[in-house]
């Protein structure tokens, strides 16, 4: 019975699970857990046979993800795949996390149930590095630091990321967001051998953060790796827990009371957009092909950073200039072609628009709002463009938040679409903030461009 139970161990990650168990507390299987460890074990059985694998697990806090994914399976890994003397790269939010689960994944390797498995598995004499160690007679090594840390030279037949983020406070923060993003597309990403298993295991937090990036590209990006999600929500659809034997009934209420709407992300694994998170920037949907969009009468909708304040201070304004037309329908269709923007000073903005107006062609009408403080806005454009193309004046009433409001239902439907270009990410970051961002430029110029073809007097334009 001991040896079937260890031949078993030897082919599948979660009767590894079960023979090298390290806490007191006995091993509590969920639905989850078993889905978890049955994918993994044909990532590796693929990564045997040259194919890699890209997941995306999402998992409620304290559900175990961690004790799967970043402490047992770099020993099994390296167990099952010896004789690929593989390298593996493990990275989470701070370099105290990860170092964490390269003590986890060292003591799990020196145990005896661990050499009962896979005997001639064990950690070089002298490798004792927290960040790095190496297998006794293995080219391969183990490598375990925090996201955007130094991993010059290194190369992951694994790769994990457990956790990106920290807390709610962190995942706010454009900042941050940005800065993970690169850690992780930028460096981490780029280290994968292959073939290889690249797997990024978090509880997501923000629309926005690493996760979200992910699928967007995946959706939008038909070179992007891609990565599977494997999403499991703490309430079941027919109403239940997903795993009650561990946690309990009054858990998962206690908590859905506690977390508010954070529940939805934290234990559904599905964000939403709080506080100024109003467009589902998710459903964006980004085309390679121009002849993709429709035909018809494009406009250029300006909103300028047109004052010396908002031009040059530290953080200064946009001047945005929105190419872009409306289908009717049940609800709208945006069509974004091009966005010209820049944060210059008058001349090099007046510049930009000059040539945009030229590219765009004199069957492009140009429309700046000229209401309060937008008056000299207006007025300068129109001077500017004199005798090279009408400009029109627009009104829109309301704040920013009233004018840009019509838009929600166009992103939620997922009608909105772009031309991809260098400008696509800060198109996506401004709608995510809006309207609580540090800028709303984008925004701005988009409502302007949608209520040129939705206001009352001219109707919904259709291809012409």
């Amino acid at each position: 019975m001991a040896r079937m139970r260890e031949a078993l161990a030897r082919k599948s990650l979660l009767d590894f699970l079960r023979h090298v168990w390290w806490r007191p507390d006995p091993l509590l299987v969920g639905p989850h857990t078993r889905a978890i460890c049955e994918r993994l074990d044909r990532a590796i059985d693929d990564y045997r046979n040259g194919k890699s694998t890209f997941l995306l697990i999402q998992v409620p806090y304290q559900h175990g993800k961690s004790d799967m994914v970043s402490r047992a399976l770099p020993g099994y890994f390296l167990g099952v795949c010896a004789h690929k003397e593989p390298n593996i790269l493990m990275t989470a939010y701070n370099a105290e996390l990860a170092q964490g689960f390269s003590k986890d994944a060292k003591r799990i390797i020196g145990e005896a149930a661990y050499r009962d498995l896979f005997p001639a598995v064990r950690v070089a004499r002298g490798s004792d590095n927290i960040t790095e160690w190496a297998i006794d007679g293995s080219s391969g090594k183990a490598t375990f630091v925090g996201l955007g840390g130094t991993i010059t030279g290194k190369r992951g037949d694994l790769i994990v990321l457990d956790d990106y983020c920290k807390n709610r406070a962190e995942s706010r923060s454009k900042l941050l967001r940005d800065k993970w993003w690169d850690g992780f597309d930028a460096d981490l990403l780029t280290r994968r051998s292959s073939p290889c298993i690249v797997c990024v295991t978090a509880t997501p937090w923000h629309v926005d953060d690493i996760a979200g990036r992910i699928q967007r590209e995946v959706k939008n990006n038909p070179d992007y790796p891609r990565f599977e999600l494997k999403r499991f929500p703490a309430t079941n659809e027919d109403g239940t827990y997903l795993f009650p034997e561990l946690k309990g009934e009054d858990w998962y209420r206690a908590e859905y009371s506690r977390l508010g709407r954070l529940a939805s992300a934290v234990l559904d694994c599905c964000p939403t957009f709080e506080g100024g998170n109003r467009f589902d920037v998710t459903q964006i949907k980004i085309h390679d092909d121009p002849e993709d969009f429709p035909g018809g009468r494009y406009v250029r909708a300006w909103d300028m950073a047109s004052s010396s304040k908002e031009r040059s201070s530290d953080d200064p304004d946009y001047t945005v200039g929105v190419l872009g037309f409306v289908v009717r329908g049940d609800v709208p269709q945006l069509w974004v072609k091009d966005l010209a923007l820049c944060r210059e000073e008058a001349p090099a903005r007046d510049r930009l628009i000059l040539k945009t107006t030229e590219k765009d062609g004199d069957r492009v009408p140009v429309i700046i709002e000229a209401f309060g403080a937008y008056k000299d806005a207006a007025a300068n454009l129109k001077a500017m463009l004199r005798g090279k193309r009408i400009v029109r004046g627009v009104t829109m009433k309301g704040d920013k938040e009233e004018k840009a409001a019509p838009l929600e239902a166009v992103f939620e439907a997922g009608n909105v679409h772009l031309m991809r270009g260098r400008w696509n990410q800060q198109f996506i970051d401004q709608f995510s903030e809006f309207p609580d961002g540090s800028h709303d430029d984008i925004p701005d110029a988009t409502a302007l461009c949608f209520h040129e073809f939705v206001k009352a007097r001219s109707g919904i334009a259709v291809p012409s």
